[in-house]
């Protein structure tokens, strides 16, 4: 499988910090120019970008432009792996690499067709997982809820389609549209145990800037929406669980 490193060209210490890791392990992989949102004229993408259902619907406040960063890369990587027609595994340059990644690799490889999307850092504390498959050294299991981070995963050209065919109007951080499966009906899956961890020895460099406060008088329409969201998730978790 060929593996991709997000990462911006003007952040030479995190390429030097993920390559390390990687050449250490003998892996190879290819660093992926992230979409840098800073940059004038902005990216072409950004226009794709729901700013009223954000504002009225989800997050009450305009997107930082490291969040379009983020966003335009990992969906640049999906289109990369349909062009491939293979699957392809992301990782974010900030990710502690484990020492189990190569033997796991075999596992990714074996499985993912079949499932499509498989995270392979550990979960946040939101969200069940129900387990679908335990092998001798691993267990794969469906997330209710998958928010909170795509620092390392893989990913099939069907789950990219699936992703990328449904995001055609962006109102929301990429790792939050990942988790909505109501919104592009792809399940996600987790790969147990993990092959990398949050460090958190850097400060994101794609994803920087300040966004405004949510006002206030736009609450009513996001209570609304969230308690919809809660409704189509639960529905949709049960085709999967």
């Amino acid at each position: 499988m060929k593996i991709f490193v997000i990462s911006l060209k003007r952040s030479p210490e995190r390429r030097d910090y993920i390559k390390k890791q990687l050449d250490q392990l003998d892996i190879d992989f290819d660093f992926f120019d992230a979409v840098d949102g800073r940059t004038e004229p902005p990216h072409e993408l950004f226009k794709n970008y729901n700013y009223a259902k954000r504002l009225w619907l989800t997050s009450g406040r305009m997107p930082s432009k490291g969040e379009l960063g983020v966003y335009g890369s990992h969906y640049l990587l999906w289109k990369k792996s349909i062009e491939l027609d293979e699957p392809i595994i992301v990782f974010e340059d900030d990710a502690a690499i484990l020492p189990s990644f190569p033997s796991s690799l075999k596992v990714v490889q074996e499985k993912i067709d079949s499932y499509g999307f498989l995270r392979l850092e550990s979960k946040t504390d939101k969200g069940v997982l129900c387990l679908k498959e335990e092998g001798d050294n691993f267990s794969i299991s469906f997330m209710t809820n998958n928010y909170g981070g795509l620092r390392c995963y893989a990913i099939s050209p069907y789950a990219a389609k699936k992703l990328v065919s449904n995001s055609e109007r962006w109102c929301m951080p990429v790792d939050n549209y990942v988790g909505s499966l109501y919104l592009h009906d792809m399940p996600s899956y987790i790969l147990s145990p993990a092959v990398v961890e949050n460090p958190q020895e850097f400060a994101t460099t794609i994803q920087l800037g300040e966004e405004s406060k949510a006002r206030l008088y736009r609450k009513p329409t996001r209570e609304l929406y969230s308690l919809y969201r809660k409704i189509a998730l639960r529905i949709y978790n049960r085709k999967y669980q």
